[in-house]
């Protein structure tokens, strides 16, 4: 069974006040918060880099947070994404869950309702873990099988010498089965190294 590399989970914090971005990195010592301060930045962010979690402020100088929230929605759509807002109007709140969000803290709360609604979305869940590793490993395997089918005689040399452009083509494959399982691009990104040398020494036969 492949070992699956469980380092430290990362958020990213889109927050336009700066001693919010302090108060979060203190109470959330055990991830690793990435801070934008505006919705191009944190969109800029967010398409560049896995994340675990995204912490939305719905009032940000350059827009709003449910709109980023959708766009974010267009490229992740199961990343958790949890709103940390001063804006707590019902409607604020029903068009932020509307767009995608998992969660609405209203400002000012309580750290330890903020750690634990982070603990409770970044957590995982074994069943669901479970499922979209198997996923992955599946599009692994089958996309390993139709490439020794093709050719046969050059199998044994590709599968040693692997390109740079079909290692890509089984990443994007096993990524895409790994988020429809209900997997989330940070888990991916931590797994996927080791999670392909694993399936390409079984494939080969290797001790």
């Amino acid at each position: 069974m492949a070992n699956f590399d469980r380092g430290t989970k990362c958020i990213l914090l889109v927050e336009d006040h700066i001693d919010a971005w302090e108060l979060v990195e203190l109470n959330l010592p055990e991830y690793k918060i990435i801070c934008a301060s505006d919705f191009n930045e944190g969109l800029r962010l967010a398409k560049q880099r896995y994340f675990d979690l995204y912490i939305l402020d719905n009032w940000l100088p350059d827009g709003f947070g449910v709109e980023l929230c959708s766009r974010i929605r267009e490229f992740d759509p199961h990343t958790p994404i949890l709103f940390y807002s001063a804006a707590g109007y019902t409607k604020d709140i029903q068009e932020a869950l509307s767009a995608g969000a998992q969660a609405y803290l209203t400002k000012p709360v309580s750290f330890d309702d903020l750690e634990q609604a982070v603990s409770r979305l970044t957590s995982d869940v074994g069943q669901r873990e479970f499922e979209s590793r198997m996923a992955e490993l599946t599009a692994i395997r089958e996309e390993l099988t139709i490439r020794q089918m093709e050719n046969a005689e050059r199998a044994e040399k590709a599968t040693k010498k692997y390109s740079r452009s079909g290692e890509k083509m089984i990443r994007l494959k096993a990524e895409s089965a790994f988020l429809a399982a209900g997997g989330t691009r940070g888990d991916f990104a931590r797994q996927w190294p080791g999670v392909l040398r694993e399936e390409l020494r079984n494939h080969r036969g290797d001790n």
